[in-house]
């Protein structure tokens, strides 16, 4: 997959002068400033200049990546986001949990980021080893920021954005800031050598998302490959809805077999019946509540309970047994539409001697 730009951007922690002590770290910083700028970076090696748009909307794409990747870190399916040091890409300076739409003031607006830091991010800002903040985002043809990667950032000491804040204030509040040229290996991108290959704004956004689902490999895939993933991820997910509704549907007549023999057990149904049962697997698998209603009301014969298929059944039980499924079958037959209380009651109306 392509890297993504990456853009040396700061933000003021305390107003003091340089000489003074950072005693505590901000609980948050400037991750873009706002406004549209024009920044120097490299892609594949290459320099480039892209004009970059931050804006309210772009805090809700970043926050909604964000909230995405952090809820995947939390079920164990990706890494969680976070700043490192120079693109370096290996220790972590800060964990961020939130990105948020401060306004329009280049100072404390912008796109601001909450943040948890490592020790050794604490460290860094307090010493003020690093003096600026670098993004790292996806822009699109059109300079808006329409995603970012894991490691969405990192402590640097060179800014592309010229009107930045650092980590800490050189001069006193509301002074100017005078930026060196960027470092061409903080601002280091991975996305494809001319701006204008990048896709255009809803696609990337679609195929952002494909592929923080898994569902494409590469955020730079083709409209044609990635249309094509995504058909064989629907046709994987329709076989495993059959496969899972013809489980169901075995699980549903296993339970329907299983009472059925259960009120063999009880001598409600004759063992050697099998009309008999097959009507009252049919009738639980039609409408399961009001079948077991039914096979309740029938009178319960215990001889039944004892009586095999090689039994001679004397007692004339087993034949009124059978001459009352038989019934039912026969009722069932000829009112195919009707639910079980009714086809038990017609019966029962039909033959009353049968069901006394």
């Amino acid at each position: 997959m392509p890297e993504a730009i990456k853009a040396a951007l700061s933000t003021e922690l305390v107003i003091s002068d340089q000489s003074s002590a950072i005693t505590e770290v901000p609980q948050e910083l400037q991750y873009m400033p706002p406004g549209t700028h024009r920044i120097n970076a490299s892609r594949n090696g290459k320099p480039v200049s892209l004009e970059i748009k931050v804006d309210a909307a772009t805090a809700e794409t970043l926050n909604a990546f964000l909230q995405a990747q952090l809820a995947k870190a939390a079920d164990g399916s990706d890494d969680r986001p976070f700043f490192d040091f120079n693109h370096e890409d290996r220790e972590a300076a800060a964990w961020p949990t939130e990105f948020y739409w401060a306004g329009d003031d280049p100072k404390t607006g912008g796109v601001r980021a909450k943040v948890e830091w490592s020790g050794a991010g604490q460290s860094a800002v307090k010493d003020k080893t690093f003096r600026r903040f670098s993004p790292t985002f996806v822009p699109d043809d059109r300079g808006k920021v329409v995603g970012s990667e894991t490691n969405m950032g990192g402590l640097v000491n060179r800014a592309a954005f010229k009107s930045i804040q650092p980590l800490f204030a050189k001069g006193a509040p509301g002074s100017p800031i005078s930026e060196s040229a960027p470092d061409p290996q903080s601002v280091s991108s991975g996305l494809p050598p001319q701006v204008s290959h990048l896709k255009s704004h809803p696609s990337m956004i679609i195929k952002s998302k494909l592929h923080a689902l898994k569902v494409i490999d590469s955020v730079d895939a083709s409209d044609e490959s990635a249309a094509q993933a995504v058909e064989a991820k629907f046709n994987q997910l329709t076989s495993r809805i059959v496969d899972l509704e013809a489980e169901q549907t075995a699980a549903v007549k296993a339970r329907a077999i299983s009472q059925v023999e259960a009120a063999v057990n009880a001598g409600r149904l004759a063992p050697a019946d099998a009309d008999a049962k097959a009507f009252w697997t049919e009738a639980l698998l039609r409408d399961e509540a009001k079948a077991i209603k039914a096979l309740d009301a029938l009178p319960i014969n215990p001889v039944l309970a004892k009586v095999t298929e090689g039994d001679d059944p004397k007692s004339g039980l087993l034949d009124k047994m059978q001459l009352q499924q038989k019934k039912l079958a026969e009722v069932r037959a000829a009112n195919p539409q009707a639910d079980f209380e009714t086809v038990f009651a017609k019966a029962q109306s039909e033959a009353p001697d049968l069901f006394h």
